[in-house]
C-alpha cells in the first residue's frame, strides 16, 4: 500500500540528511523485521539477545552494520533519547492518505476501529498511543499535519516497533476528515473530561473512531460538535484529577476491545 512522505528530516549527520535516524533496540529490531533499513549503527560493547538478533537479521538482509566508538555513535545518534547504543538509518516515515487508511481498515475487519489525535504535541504521547493501538489491533491512527507531533525518531522509539506496523494517516483538516469518516459509516466517540457518558457504558460494537484531544486544550470545539458521543473517564479520587493522554486512550481502547471480544461478563 502506497504511503505519503511528510518530507525529509535532517538528522544532523550530513550523509544521512535525506533519511531519519531511529534509536532503541526494539525499534531497530522491528524496522529490520518490517522493512529494510539502509544502515545499522551500534556503539561498541553492545551485547544481548536483541543485539544478536539485530546482527543476524542485518546480515541476512544484507543491511550494512557498522560498529562505532561511543563518541562517534553519540555524534550521530546521541540526541535520540534512550537509544540504548543502537540506531538505524531509515527512510522518512511514510504516511497513508485518509482514503487509503479507510480502505485498509475496512478490508481488514468488519467493524474497524481508528483513533484520531487532535493536535497531540508530545511525541512521547504519540508513540505511547501507537504502542497501545498496535497491541490492541487498532486499524490505524489519524493525525493532523500541522501544530502536532509527527512520527519522528522520539515517537518511533517510544512506540517500540509499533510505528513500523501501524498505519498512520496525516490529514490537512481534522474536521473535514471527521465528515469523510462519518460518510463512510464510522461513529465518532470523543474522550472529554466531564462528559455525561462514562466510557465503560458506551456501545463499541460499531465502526468506530476514538477522538483524543490535545494535552492542554482537549478536543477542539468544531471537532467536538462532530462527535456522535462524548465519553468520560470517572475521576473519583480528586476533584481536579486528570490522566495522561496515552493512559486515557489505553483505558478506552481496552474497554472497547473487551466489549468487542466478549471479555466482559
Amino acid at each position: 500500500m502506497r504511503r505519503q512522505d511528510r518530507g525529509a528530516t535532517n538528522s544532523g549527520h550530513n550523509s544521512f540528511h535525506k533519511n531519519e535516524i531511529i534509536g532503541g533496540r526494539q525499534a531497530v529490531l522491528e524496522a529490520l523485521r518490517c522493512g529494510k533499513p539502509q544502515q545499522i549503527l551500534l556503539a561498541e560493547g553492545q551485547k544481548g539477545m536483541i543485539i544478536n538478533e539485530i546482527m543476524v537479521l542485518a546480515r541476512r538482509q544484507e543491511v550494512s552494520l557498522e560498529i562505532l566508538s561511543k563518541g562517534n555513535f553519540n555524534n550521530v545518534a546521541g540526541n535520540i533519547d534512550g537509544n540504548q547504543g543502537v540506531a538505524a538509518i531509515v527512510p522518512p516515515f511514510q504516511y497513508f492518505s485518509l482514503t487509503e487508511l479507510i480502505d485498509t481498515a475496512k478490508a481488514s475487519v468488519k467493524k474497524p476501529f481508528l483513533i484520531m489525535l487532535d493536535h497531540i504535541e508530545d511525541p512521547h504521547n504519540l508513540g505511547a498511543v501507537m504502542r497501545t493501538a498496535d497491541a490492541a489491533g487498532i486499524s490505524g491512527l489519524i493525525i493532523p499535519n500541522r501544530r502536532a507531533a509527527s512520527v519522528n525518531a522520539t515517537a518511533r522509539k517510544v512506540a517500540a516497533g509499533a510505528a513500523e506496523r501501524l498505519p498512520v494517516a496525516m490529514v490537512g483538516n481534522l474536521n473535514q476528515a471527521a465528515e469523510t469518516l462519518k460518510k463512510e459509516g464510522f461513529w465518532l466517540y470523543g474522550a472529554e473530561a466531564g462528559a455525561d457518558n462514562e466510557y465503560y457504558r458506551a456501545d463499541y460494537l460499531l465502526p468506530l473512531v476514538l477522538v483524543i484531544g490535545s494535552e492542554k486544550k482537549g478536543i477542539s470545539q468544531l471537532l467536538r460538535q462532530r462527535c456522535d458521543l462524548l465519553i468520560s473517564i470517572p475521576m473519583p479520587g480528586t476533584s481536579d484529577g486528570s490522566l495522561n493522554v496515552s493512559v486515557a486512550a489505553a483505558l478506552i481502547v481496552y474497554a472497547a476491545l473487551s466489549r468487542r471480544e466478549g471479555w466482559s461478563p
